[in-house]
């Protein structure tokens, strides 16, 4: 914590040292100039007449990147000039951690909270006796100060990230008051961009450019909008969920419901409807305690868990729709190492090894600063963009099948069902995360609202597509609801007929069914596809 104030001080020790060494400067050998470079700085004591600077400016230093500019009109009188000049080489990194409230800056003080890093080399020139300076920052002479920025991975990380706010200051050490303080009186920013600052200053001293980076928060009335939007989603999502999961329950017996795809259908809807029980929870914790680490460990396993799920989902579609692999047996244990084994070790590695990213930076969550919610974007990344492939090549093979019914049936509800499988799919597949990516821009707020609506109303999408909108579940209702009326009026001597496909498509057994089913090719039974597994 002392090292700024050793610095600074440290800093005006070797301006006064070079000052003094430039005023027993004498000798028949003037006018005189003293360049080089260390491995402390780039260094320049210079004694001349005004009259010998037949240029328009003097410049320290002489080449680079990052200098000063003094115009030559600024110097007036006859006396001899004495210029020292200092471009520090590593000085500036130890003014990484610099409290807004401890400097002279009104715009970076209004950001309590939010510190400053130097992000360029620290420049000093001394020029006796002063330049004549323009006091008005818009008239002249005025010094101009050119210097490059030195990002540090996590700086340039943060500046490129669009929710924050990237504020550069032309500031000075300030050594009024006895000890150095960081201001920008007398200095204004003309220009530049992410990789340089020009400065223009009507004063000479020690110049740095500050950074300071302060996250774009939505308004007040923005913040109220989506966080009951999230409240009531994830209400209503988590009470379909559970309808769900019920209803995955009861039905387990019939036949049509004891497969494969709707055990992956229940353990999605177990993982979504857990991940956004503890985000409600989450909501109540205060950040950087032990439950709300706790909690955030959860909420990356579960959220993680949803993620693999839906490619599971995807997968199993693939298999069945475009190319079948492996037995039934051996894709059981692939599905649940995928869904719930890929995510445990992820959270496992980088909860050992980044602990300190949880739960610590205003919520539940991981922190976005340090890089450890890649652990989450990532895989989810990858998951998104594997599913995007899956729901084109199902809806390619769809849209022929769907065309060639067409010609031989003209049943124009084959491209109907077409375009509801695609709307089935998006967000049961994680599209609609997409969104959640466009919605990390502060100036698309539009995208965080649709992310808000389709991430908290999940649950309700997949309780519409899996329960009430699926007609194998419908019928295994029907089925089950007459075994319980039969059961429960004492008919036990009345005898209930299996419940199968057949019962359900209407066709007897040993039958050719009158109409070729609406998702079965003709002219190639290698590729009939069931509408039940989309």
């Amino acid at each position: 914590p002392q090292s700024p104030a050793v610095l600074s001080s440290l800093i005006l020790t070797i301006d006064t040292v070079m000052a003094h060494l430039s005023l027993r400067l004498e000798g028949n050998s003037l006018p005189l100039t003293l360049e080089g470079s260390s491995a402390v700085a780039d260094y320049a004591v210079v004694k001349m007449h005004p009259q010998s600077l037949n240029v328009s400016h003097y410049r320290f230093p002489s080449r680079g990147q990052s200098y000063i500019s003094i115009p030559s009109e600024a110097f007036h009188g006859k006396a001899w000039i004495t210029i020292v000049g200092l471009l520090y080489h590593n000085m500036h990194y130890f003014f990484d951690n610099i409290n807004p409230v401890d400097t002279r800056i009104a715009e970076a003080a209004a950001y309590k909270g939010y510190m400053i890093s130097a992000s360029s080399y620290l420049i000093s020139i001394k020029v006796e006796p002063l330049p004549q300076l323009s006091y008005n920052l818009s008239g002249s002479p005025l010094i101009t100060i050119q210097l490059t920025h030195t990002l540090t991975p996590r700086q340039y990380s943060q500046a490129l990230n669009k929710s924050n706010r990237v504020h550069l200051y032309c500031a000075f050490l300030d050594y009024s008051n006895g000890t150095g303080v960081w201001s920008n009186e007398g200095c204004v920013r003309e220009s530049g961009d992410l990789n340089y600052s020009v400065c223009l200053c009507n004063h000479l001293t020690n110049f740095a450019i500050l950074m300071q980076v302060v996250p774009l928060k939505l308004t007040r009335e923005h913040q109220v909008a989506l966080s009951s939007i999230t409240y009531i989603g994830c209400a209503l999502s988590i009470f379909c969920l559970t309808i769900t999961l019920v209803t995955f329950a009861v039905l387990s017996s019939v036949s049509t419901i004891r497969n494969q795809r709707y055990h992956i259908h229940a353990n999605l809807s177990c993982a979504v409807l857990l991940a956004q029980a503890l985000l409600l929870a989450s909501f109540q914790l205060s950040p950087a305690t032990l439950p709300c680490k706790i909690l955030a460990i959860l909420l990356h396993f579960f959220f993680l868990s949803a993620f693999a799920w839906m490619l599971v989902e995807g997968f199993h579609l693939y298999s069945m729709v475009i190319k079948v692999f492996g037995s039934e047996e051996s894709k059981h244990l692939y599905y649940y190492g995928i869904g719930w084994g890929c995510p445990l070790v992820i959270c496992v590695i980088s909860a050992t090894s980044s602990l300190d990213s949880y739960g610590e930076s205003g919520n539940c969550w991981l922190s976005l600063e340090n890089g450890a919610i890649w652990a989450f974007v990532a895989p989810a990344m990858f998951v998104i963009l594997v599913n995007i492939g899956i729901l084109i090549a199902v809806t390619r093979v769809i849209s022929r099948i769907s065309a060639d019914n067409y010609k031989v049936h003209g049943d124009a509800n084959a491209f109907k069902l077409t375009a509801k499988a695609v709307a089935v799919l998006l967000p049961i597949l994680g599209s609609s995360w997409i969104f959640g990516i466009l919605a990390v821009n502060a100036h698309a707020l539009v995208f965080q609202y649709i992310f808000a609506v389709f991430n908290s109303l999940q649950g309700f999408f997949m309780f519409l597509f899996h329960c009430l909108l699926n007609s194998e579940v419908r019928a295994a209702f029907k089925h089950k609801t007459k075994v319980w009326s039969l059961t429960s009026s004492s008919t036990r001597n009345i005898n209930v007929k299996p419940f199968n496909s057949d019962i359900m498509t209407g066709n007897r057994p040993g039958t050719t069914p009158t109409k070729l089913n609406t998702w079965d090719k003709s002219t190639n039974s290698a590729n009939r596809v069931d509408l039940s597994a989309v």
